[in-house]
């Protein structure tokens, strides 16, 4: 069953590259097919955005809800594929929308970058 709109958690990323474009693309590219096979069930979509020659790159990242964002953030940060990025980007940006668990909650006020919690649905609807 598809989880309500309100549910959904989204995370909207900028980041600054630190590496070529090509060494950033490699690194994102084996990072998501990981994320592809291995990460957790309630993450429904993972986008990259950028291109050669760019300094930034941005990542739109959606879970259906926040039962899983910790089980995430835990499973990714022993993974050498993400390991590797952070050699390659630093978050300027990040924008998260929904309202995340407590732990997810404590957890993101401790990344840099994230300017904004949005996190009192409105409206909206998932086809």
């Amino acid at each position: 069953m598809k989880q309500p709109a309100h549910e959904r958690i989204t995370l909207v990323e900028v980041f600054e590259l630190l590496a070529p474009f090509d060494v950033f693309a490699d690194t994102i590219r084996a990072a998501v097919r990981r994320l592809e096979i291995e990460g957790v069930s309630t993450l429904i979509g993972v986008q990259f955005y950028g291109g050669p020659g760019e300094s930034e790159a941005g990542a739109i990242i959606t879970f259906a809800d926040s039962s899983q964002v910790m089980d995430h953030i835990h499973m990714i940060s022993g993974w050498p594929e993400f390991k590797a990025l952070l050699d390659v980007v630093k978050p300027i940006d990040v924008r998260v929308y929904g309202r995340l668990g407590e732990a997810a909650h404590a957890w993101i006020r401790t990344m840099a970058g994230v300017s904004k919690v949005f996190d009192n649905p409105v409206a909206g609807f998932v086809r």
